[in-house]
């Protein structure tokens, strides 16, 4: 059996190899094994098997939801009307609380613009194009600053002068994005900008690039960036996401849930893994991560994780006791509070 974890070498999405590499590791899961035959490798071979496990919960493994398929039209149509369009260009707002999984989102919907790009044209890497620039802005974080980010994305070994002007820097910045044909400019942690300068830098830009912004944050909506003021003129330009818990008393919500639990649980990989103990604890799982995806998915990969770090396991079983000990560890290491008793619990039938 020969295996390859992934072995990440940039670890920033800020950079363009390293947001290339977050839009391509994608590692399938390695090969079933039985028990017997994950226990008869080597320590060497059983190191890099878990590796390859836990590469594929963390990177790969992603259930579908109905935010994705919003955001996905929604960008696909901005995208297509945005460069015919001479100035107010449109853009999105992906809106949610913490633990809500709106990085990740914002992920896939780059991977798409980024796959696309490429199946349309397969040399655009030797070319010089760059789809995709993502920033990340810090915490009273200046229009200038962000105009700073996104000319060291695209042009790392340029020097700016000491001195360039908010002005003279947003020229340099949309000639960039020409230059290299950005279609998608994502903003993460855009909550952090506020006041007039952010939100004129970011009109602007959408004024004169044809590329279309993602704004990424905590409550864009009603927050003091993007809720009042000078933002609101820019959020009244961008169609809003908002990511919200499920609710699994309504019938809608409970089929949602239940098929998220549901793919996770069949898509486990553990030696001679039978679906069925997280699916038949759903409900426990619903109050466990208050109904957030990103809890859930933090849940399973933690599962995984516990299981693969026990060295005296004889198996790789999901039982309601490994459930309960990394549910019960969420209250004792995150700030996610729960009510989830091991009684609540269930083994698959």
């Amino acid at each position: 059996m020969i295996l390859e974890p992934a072995a990440p070498q940039h670890d920033r999405k800020t950079t363009l190899p390293g947001l290339r590499e977050a839009l391509t590791l994608l590692p399938d899961a390695p090969p079933s094994l039985t028990f017997a035959e994950y226990a008869a490798l080597s320590n060497f071979e059983r190191g890099l098997y878990d590796e390859a496990r836990e590469d594929f919960m963390r990177l790969t493994l992603r259930v579908p939801t109905p935010e994705q398929d919003l955001s996905a039209h929604i960008l696909a149509k901005l995208i297509a009307s945005n460069p015919r369009r001479k100035n107010s260009r449109r853009g999105l707002m992906i809106s949610a609380p913490l633990f809500y999984g709106k990085t990740e989102l914002a992920l896939l919907l780059a991977r798409s613009v980024e796959h696309e790009h490429a199946r349309r044209s397969p040399e655009y890497a030797d070319n010089g194009e760059v789809p995709v620039v993502w920033v990340e802005v810090t915490d009273h974080a200046t229009g200038k600053a962000l105009l700073s980010q996104i000319v060291r994305f695209l042009a790392p070994t340029v020097s700016l002068p000491t001195q360039i002007t908010t002005e003279d820097l947003r020229r340099r910045t949309v000639e960039l994005l020409q230059i290299h044909h950005t279609k998608l400019l994502v903003i993460d942690e855009a909550h952090n900008l506020g006041g007039s300068e952010p939100s004129s830098v970011i009109k602007a830009l959408q004024n004169e690039s044809s590329a279309t912004v993602a704004l990424v944050g905590i409550s864009l909506g009603s927050g003091k960036a993007f809720g009042t003021g000078h933002g609101l003129q820019v959020t009244m330009r961008c169609d809003m996401v908002e990511l919200r818990q499920v609710d699994i008393r309504t019938d809608q919500g409970l089929a949602l849930w239940r098929r998220w639990v549901a793919i996770f649980d069949r898509n486990l990989p553990l030696c001679e893994h039978v679906p069925g103990t997280l699916t038949r604890n759903s409900p426990a799982l619903h109050a466990a991560a208050n109904g957030r995806l990103a809890v859930l998915a933090m849940i399973v990969e933690r599962l995984v994780a516990s299981i693969l770090d026990d060295p005296d396991r004889n198996d790789e079983l999901v039982t309601r006791e490994r459930l309960f000990s990394v549910i019960d560890a969420l209250r004792r290491t995150t700030p996610i509070r729960h009510t989830v008793k091991i009684s609540d619990l269930v083994d698959a039938a």
